[in-house]
């Protein structure tokens, strides 16, 4: 599915993940592609977090007195839900919906839709819980290249508080401390509308309802900056529950503009 707006253009995969696998903007391509990372599904496009977001830690947690076991996508943890490893149902223009009945134990209904302006790209997800309470942290996970075929490598500007701490297995470990010198794999609190820029050829600022962003900088080919509604690990602490019935609704902006024209440089910036 494509869409146009201006001199922007989307192409969305609903069959590898619901995720948007293109975004052109005045002639740039800023999301990484599958073949620039050997096809992992973690590290292209645009794609939905969901029903859960980030780590579990061991795939293992505990809900209603039952012990459930996820699927090891990171092992030893489970990673980023199920949605970006399932195709979706195209249901409208720019809007996708996934049945998790059968993805994982709670079942439920994600919908996600997609608007492009010539200045800006709008992702709405919808996580409903069906005939059983679940519990729910979603999100998206955005893969921008590091560098764009003009400009000066990405630079990020977190703008956090706080950053959580993690252990030595990647695991938050719910306390948060002052933000360290990157590069980092780091969940962040407090972050008012990260940016991306590319010196010289675009700058991309984001705006979501999630109150926690992950920041992925490790790898040299990309970053990533993803909105989550709860930092990883939030299965084993206490995470939002829908009861049969109700929803979750989260959104992401991601408004693009030259250098220099979009939110002022303060906070945490990573090269």
């Amino acid at each position: 599915m494509r869409i146009e707006a201006g001199d922007a253009r989307v192409h969305i995969d609903s069959v590898n993940g619901g995720r948007i696998a293109s975004l052109r903007v005045a002639g740039h391509e800023l999301l990484v592609s599958p073949e620039d990372v050997d096809g992992d599904p973690t590290l292209w496009g645009c794609y939905p977090m969901v029903p859960w977001a980030g780590r579990v830690r061991d795939g293992r947690f505990t809900f209603g007195g039952t012990t459930h076991q996820l699927p090891l996508g990171a092992p030893p943890h489970a990673l980023h839900g199920v949605g970006y490893r399932n195709p979706w149902e195209v249901t409208g223009p720019g809007s996708l919906r996934l049945d998790l009945d059968g993805l994982w134990p709670f079942g439920g209904t994600v919908t996600q839709d997609v608007t492009l302006t010539p200045t800006a790209l709008r992702l709405v997800m919808t996580v409903t819980a069906v005939d059983r309470a679940m519990p729910v942290v979603a999100g998206w996970h955005p893969c921008f290249r590091r560098r764009l075929a003009a400009g000066d490598p990405a630079e990020i500007d977190v703008g956090a508080t706080a950053m959580w701490e993690r252990d030595a297995t990647g695991i938050p470990t719910g306390r948060q401390g002052p933000v360290p010198p990157g590069p980092w794999d780091d969940a962040f609190a407090g972050a008012d509308q990260p940016t991306v820029t590319w010196p010289g050829a675009l700058a991309v600022t984001l705006r979501s309802s999630c109150p926690v962003w992950v920041v992925y900088d490790q790898d040299p080919r990309l970053v990533c900056v993803e909105p989550q509604t709860d930092a990883p690990d939030a299965f084993n602490r206490q995470p939002v529950v829908l009861d049969p019935g109700e929803a979750l609704a989260l959104s992401l902006d991601l408004a693009w503009s030259p250098p220099g024209e979009g939110r002022p440089a303060a906070g945490t910036r990573r090269p």
